[in-house]
């Protein structure tokens, strides 16, 4: 049997072969990951620009392969003056869609558009690919490929003139072009065989998490329950030394062997199977004033920059959430949610620095993101920078003091606050919210932001967001509270 090929397919196979024969005969096994989708979202936006960029161009819109090959043909034959997007060629059964064919002198310039910041090897296959097909029915006078540069600065008003930055890559499609056939056969071989034998490796990641790794792993051994990467930044001798010996669980590394306080830390939490609480964090504590208050951020990156003055990929601030405690136990909650309209920063930095005021310790965890932001919005509003820099001067980072005073052998070396909120406020379930990770509430953030959102959606997904920002700082307020030690 004669299996199709395309431009993706032939890329699954160079990262895995089995994962092309999975993705072909086991399509039932495929485990999208969120990431994945993030990715495919994002290069379609920049596709949307790079097309916009060529007034008067063509796209072959539709996705019915047959019917593109069809459409392709006429354009070239009507229409050979203007650009065409996302044309469909063929060869010896290989199907490619070509973002961009610009016209010129002696023929056409492939393009192809990406999404990241630089070129990547993946990109150089990718072209190479593309160029082998495409160049068999129409002269090229040229391959690059386009990638958003970050340095731009959106001027507003739909100029994205800039956004992106060409770089030929005439010389490694030459040198990669008489290994496309090669790879042709190849994938074609394994597809008449049986599932591959490749064990789970680095190509499960690279360059792009696989779907099928669920499947691939159901066969491996069984896992420590405690693998020697608990142990924080065990490397180099002391981790060969405990392979040298075949000791892959931490509960097996003996009381002697020389690790570094944090390592043996951990590894005496695990061994132990009790947690370790130092009462110096109550002691630091306790000479904080109230007002105390509990801080979250959550921000929303994209590569087409949405407000004037931002960059592709910039950490643009969409929310905040913030636990008062007027007293001990006093709690009162404030909040800001972007509407999906519009630059948020400046309504996002005055409702905070209100909410806040100006005394008390601000408490968050991972001090750089928000003072980060913090930084940011100075820049962009020098008449509230002062406000802010006063901000930032009162800001508590909970991470090292929970880092170097709380241990806990469910956390497993990990001190994310994802890690160590089940081992103090099991109440506090993530897991049952609709929006329960970071990951989950940038893709909402995205989708309200997306102009084809309905309203209705857009406050939906606004519940959720405040919902599980709303736990984050609760979860700061529990924290502290645990480190003090008036909470069990």
């Amino acid at each position: 049997m004669t299996h199709g090929l395309s431009k993706s397919r032939l890329q699954a196979f160079r990262q895995c072969p089995k994962r092309l024969w999975l993705h072909v005969h086991r399509p039932e096994l495929r485990e999208e990951r969120a990431e994945t989708e993030r990715r495919f979202q994002i290069g379609f936006q920049v596709g949307d620009v790079a097309r916009s960029l060529y007034p008067g161009g063509l796209l072959i819109d539709t996705q019915n392969p047959g019917e593109a090959l069809a459409l392709t043909d006429q354009a070239l034959a009507e229409q050979s003056g203007r650009p065409l997007f996302e044309t469909a060629f063929q060869r010896d059964g290989v199907l490619v869609r070509a973002d961009l064919l610009l016209p010129e002198s002696g023929g056409y310039r492939l393009r192809e558009v990406k999404a990241s910041t630089r070129v990547k090897a993946e990109h150089r296959e990718d072209c190479a690919i593309q160029a082998w097909v495409v160049g068999e029915s129409v002269p090229l006078t040229g391959v690059d490929l386009a990638h958003v540069d970050n340095a731009f600065v959106y001027p507003g008003g739909g100029d994205y003139r800039g956004l992106l930055k060409s770089n030929p890559l005439d010389g490694d499609v030459a040198d990669l072009l008489p290994a496309v056939p090669e790879w042709v056969a190849d994938a074609r071989a394994v597809l008449g065989g049986a599932e591959p034998a490749i064990a789970p490796g680095p190509q499960c990641h690279s360059p792009y998490d696989c779907p099928f790794q669920s499947h691939c792993g159901a066969g491996q051994p069984p896992q420590p329950d405690y693998p020697l990467g608990c142990l924080p930044h065990l490397s180099g001798q002391r981790w060969q030394g405990l392979v040298d010996r075949g000791i892959a669980d931490v509960r097996d590394i003996p009381d002697d062997y020389p690790l570094t306080g944090p390592q043996a830390r951990v590894a005496r939490a695990i061994r132990s199977g009790a947690a370790e609480r130092d009462p110096a964090a109550a002691t630091l504590l306790s000479g904080l004033p109230y007002p105390r208050h509990y801080l979250d951020f959550e921000t929303v990156q994209v590569a087409v920059p949405l407000c004037p003055g931002t960059r592709p990929y910039q950490q643009l601030p969409v929310q905040w959430s913030c636990h008062v405690e007027a007293a001990a136990g006093a709690l009162r909650h404030h909040r800001f949610l972007a509407e999906g309209e519009g630059d948020p920063r400046r309504a996002f930095a005055e409702t905070l620095l209100a909410a806040v005021g100006e005394s008390g310790p601000v408490f968050v965890y991972n001090r750089g993101f928000e003072v980060g932001r913090l930084r940011e919005l100075a820049q962009a509003y020098t008449d509230l920078a002062p406000a802010l820099a006063a901000l930032i001067a009162r800001v508590v980072d909970l991470k090292p003091l929970t880092e170097h005073h709380y241990c806990h052998p469910a956390m497993k070396g990990r001190w994310s606050l994802k890690a160590v909120l089940p081992t103090i406020a099991p109440d506090l379930d993530h897991g049952a919210l609709a929006i329960g990770d970071g990951d989950a509430a940038s893709g909402a953030w995205r989708e309200i932001y997306h102009p084809d959102t309905s309203a209705k959606r857009r406050a939906e997904l606004r519940a959720g967001l405040e919902e599980y920002c709303h736990l984050d700082t609760l979860a700061l307020v529990r924290l502290a509270a645990f480190l003090a030690g008036t909470r069990p």
